[in-house]
């Protein structure tokens, strides 16, 4: 669970993906990590995606 501490402050992964392109990337990020973030942002029907819709969701929800 130490990863999922990381989303809820500035991790490293943030910042260099942020110094890159202005955004986060979820691309290679686990799934229970996408799905808890997921769950902050209040995205219905996570249970059922997979890690690329979790990413286009979170994208689209950012």
């Amino acid at each position: 669970m130490a990863s999922y501490k990381k989303l809820s402050g500035n991790s490293d992964q943030e910042t260099s993906a942020r110094r890159l392109n202005g955004a986060l990337t979820y691309d290679k990020w686990r799934r229970d990590d996408l799905y808890h973030l997921a769950a902050q942002k209040g995205i219905k029907d996570r249970a059922k995606m997979s890690n690329e819709e979790l990413v286009d969701a979170l994208k689209r929800a950012h």
